[in-house]
């Protein structure tokens, strides 16, 4: 008898419908019950037996909810077809199967768009306004069934029809707008009246940073381009790598500024992405950073090292010294040189040092290595570039930019520290010279101006960011008091 029941519906012949029901009031029910197949519901949607769809439905109205092995309703399959008397049946058996969604995520509204049936999409839109707003599998709206079938009317229809301003801009899962489709299959009727009759937003962005003009651009040469391009750039459309006025809105919404550039909604992939590469970015920065902090805070542990060591001599002082000696030693007999060569090495200037060293250089007469503004400059540089060092191997999380700010006016303290050292040579030597005190002072300068700098750079930034925490605060005076502020970053 089910056998029969489909033949029926084939021919669409009511009389044997009614006639297999007085055998079996069940055989309807018993029919529902079968795997997800093609019932005889969908077979006679699909070739627009209308009577006997009524029939059915007057008898068994559960029947309009019964799916087929991709999930499609008679609804879905007679939105396809466009036959609005079938349409209008099934919607009333049961009006919520317009968001009922196939295997690709389509409901019958999606079907009806793809197929241009603007009377069948004007009944469904009618019934369920909301089920226009639904998106398939890959996050495209219906809008997107219409361009990518090049489906104008229907997009027109559309458009006025509903309630969701949204909609123009939205994007699929690939950052795609309908302005995007539309330019990549050079629909150019689509993309004038999106241009030119739409607030569509010229300069949106997919996932891989593309406005739609970047996407003419990298689309196979046409003749239609140039027509293209004209109606693009008429509207304010721009490359990528020339918008720079494009920034994302918080809640995924785009408006239209008074020059046509506005700012473009991100999906989460998007913004996952761009967060991903900004904080690539400033890892990269902060390891470039450290690298050179090491190698500088290196170079002046060991100058300072080095100086601590073998401080700077007055060897002109020494050569005259030993001048005085050799010539005394040329004019006396062989006992009064061993005299003079016995006083001369025994001098209390010369006791601490070895033979080789006072032949070569000589400190200058009265002067404190360990007590005067030499030894404290190059202590302090010596220190500051070890505490850099300590810090880079001590394996603390230093990930922030703060800690990097910190460790670089330590570093501009062991610099100036190592500028002060070269000015207090000049109080080891026996004279007065202008060139030690001008290099010193031009690199303190230059070190307290970059400070200062810096310092009035972060006390602004922290400024705003606390700024923008007191307005968030006024905006949203219902906010839980006990919540922890946020913190302003640097």
């Amino acid at each position: 008898m089910e056998s029969m029941l489909y033949e029926a519906a084939l021919e669409g012949n009511v009389t044997t419908l009614l006639e297999l029901l007085q055998q079996d009031r069940l055989i309807l029910h018993k029919v529902a019950m079968n795997p997800p197949s093609e019932s005889p519901l969908h077979v006679a949607a699909l070739l627009g037996h209308v009577d006997f769809v009524k029939e059915i439905l007057c008898r068994k109205p559960e029947l309009a909810d019964d799916l087929d092995s991709r999930q499609c309703s008679a609804l879905h399959i007679a939105a396809q077809k466009g036959d609005i008397d079938m349409v209008k049946a099934l919607v009333q058996a049961n009006p919520d199967m317009c968001f009922a969604r196939d295997v690709d995520g389509r409901n019958p509204l999606h079907l009806a768009a793809m197929k241009g049936r603007n009377d069948v999409l004007a009944e469904l839109v009618r019934a369920r306004p909301l089920a226009a707003s639904a998106t398939t599998i890959w996050g495209e709206t219906i809008l997107h069934s219409c361009v990518k079938y090049n489906q104008l009317e229907a997009l027109k229809f559309l458009l006025e029809n509903m309630d969701n301003p949204e909609i123009l801009n939205a994007k699929d899962d690939y950052g795609m707008t309908i302005l995007h489709l539309a330019v990549a299959g050079k629909q150019i009727e689509m993309i004038k009246f999106l241009a030119t009759r739409t607030a569509i937003n010229v300069n949106a962005l997919n996932t891989n940073g593309f406005t739609a003009l970047d996407i003419l651009a990298q689309s196979k040469r046409d003749i239609k381009d140039w027509d293209i391009g004209e109606s693009l750039q008429c509207a304010g459309a721009i490359r990528a790598r020339d918008n720079i006025h494009l920034s994302t809105h918080e809640h995924g919404t785009t408006t239209q500024t008074n020059n046509r550039i506005t700012s473009h909604e991100s999906n989460p992939k998007q913004q996952g992405k761009r967060s991903e590469n900004v904080h690539k970015k400033e890892d990269d920065w902060l390891e470039k950073m450290r690298n050179a902090l090491m190698v500088v805070a290196s170079l002046i542990a060991t100058m300072a090292f080095q100086a601590a060591t073998n401080p700077p001599r007055n060897t002109e002082q020494d050569t005259c010294q030993c001048l005085t000696v050799s010539q005394a030693a040329a004019a006396a007999s062989p006992p009064q040189i061993s005299r003079l060569l016995e006083h001369h090495y025994t001098n209390e200037a010369f006791s601490s040092e070895p033979p080789m060293a006072q032949t070569t250089a000589s400190p200058r007469s009265g002067y404190d290595y360990s007590s005067g503004p030499f030894f404290f400059y190059n202590t302090l540089g010596f220190m500051a570039s070890l505490s850099i060092i300590l810090l880079l191997i001590s394996g603390l999380p230093l990930k922030r930019r703060i800690f990097t700010w910190i460790l670089m006016v330590i570093i501009w303290v062991a610099i100036i520290a190592i500028a002060l050292t070269y000015h207090a040579t000049e109080a080891i030597f026996d004279e007065d010279s202008n060139g030690y005190f001008v290099i010193s002072i031009w690199v303190m300068s230059l070190g307290v101006i970059l400070l200062l700098g810096h310092t009035i750079r972060i006390t602004v930034k922290m400024i705003k960011n606390i700024r923008k925490l007191v307005r968030r605060l006024r905006q949203n005076p219902a906010q839980d008091v006990h919540e922890p502020p946020i913190a302003p970053t640097v």
